[in-house]
């Protein structure tokens, strides 16, 4: 399901590891607003959904600022 903060929407997505199949990690992909693609949280993976959830809305601020884009 896709969250809004400011103009951009984003996702969390949950990422289990075949190793440790009860280990799960978060991440997270912003939308641009053209629908060309999306920026992902660069191989970032965090411990719970809601740090995930910070991390992207802090990127979003970033982005607002024209920075993280890399």
């Amino acid at each position: 399901m896709s969250e809004k903060y400011n103009d951009y929407k984003f996702e969390i997505f949950e990422y289990s590891d075949d190793d440790y199949p009860t280990t799960k990690y978060y991440y997270y992909r912003i939308y641009n607003d053209s629908q060309q693609g999306y920026i992902e949280s660069d191989g970032n993976m965090f411990e719970s959904e809601q740090e995930a959830r910070f991390a992207a809305i802090g990127h979003i601020s970033l982005l607002e600022k024209g920075e993280g884009y890399d």
